[in-house]
């Protein structure tokens, strides 16, 4: 089996795609170390950018309330909350092995599992989507500019499938170090992204600078294939992966509806 080299400043290793339930994903702050697992898509820079929710009441005809701040703040509250009315939420798949902790007001879930004597828990960020869910504006009405966007507006909906979420694993046991993954998981593959090894230290010890390791990518071919396969045994696989990005899409607009929620009271006081 051939495995190719990307770029000499960036490599990237093209391995055999896993099975339809196997993937992972995340970020480093300081290098990108990644195990590619299919050579479908590039992998999109850092996937911490902020997520874009446009407002669509830009499109609004003047009159409809234009400088009014709470009209507009409940126009946009009501086109979000039918658009969460229309998503239907996916059943969690069968096998799905982790308990999902979520709580009201933040931009993550976290994940949580026993595996053997072992404990993984997975903090999955918001998605990263390009340029953020749109709220569509059903009574708007066209024009000739609009109606020539209908095309790049579909194609603009096909690549939702090149969005991604952020994940971080821990994996621990009662003793001894941890083992901390960040990773990135589109809809069809699962970069790893940096891999350290974390000791426990004592909090009054005096400052150390452990050596960190290798760049992921430096890694033996068999070791990089191996800690995948130690992730996706762990229950990190694209079918519990392409759940979380479905269940974190219908989070960002329950959130989205409660900030906006919060802001119009606040200005209506």
């Amino acid at each position: 089996m051939a495995f190719v080299s990307a770029t000499a400043a960036s490599t990237s290793l093209l391995l055999p795609a896993p099975s339809a339930v196997s993937g992972v994903a995340g970020v480093s702050a300081s290098m990108h170390r990644r195990l590619r697992l299919a050579p479908l898509h590039a992998v999109k820079g850092s996937s911490s950018a902020p997520v874009v929710m446009e407002s669509k009441v830009k499109n609004k005809k003047k009159g409809s309330g234009a400088g009014n701040l709470p009209g507009a703040l409940d126009v946009e509250i009501r086109e979000a909350q039918e658009y969460l009315d229309s998503d239907e939420q996916e059943p969690v798949p069968d096998n799905f092995p982790f308990e999902i902790l979520d709580e009201e007001g933040t931009s993550v879930v976290i994940l949580k599992r026993d595996y053997k004597d072992e404990k993984i828990e997975v903090i999955v960020s918001i998605p990263n989507l390009e340029g953020g869910p749109e709220f569509d504006d059903e009574d708007g009405e066209g024009d000739g500019e609009n109606a020539g966007k209908d095309d790049e507006e579909a194609e603009d909906d096909e690549s939702a499938g090149d969005s991604s979420v952020s994940l971080k694993v821990v994996v621990s046991k009662d003793s001894g170090p941890k083992l901390e993954f960040t990773c990135t998981a589109f809809r069809e593959e699962i970069t790893i992204d940096d891999m350290l090894i974390v000791e426990k230290t004592d909090a009054e010890g005096e400052e150390k600078f452990p050596y960190e390791g290798p760049e992921f990518t430096e890694l033996p071919v068999n070791v990089q294939k191996g800690l995948f396969k130690f992730l996706e045994q762990r229950g990190i696989t694209l079918s519990a992966t392409n759940y979380m990005h479905n269940y974190m899409v219908t989070k960002q607009a329950q959130e989205y509806i409660r900030w906006m929620m919060k802001l119009k009271d606040f200005v209506r006081q």
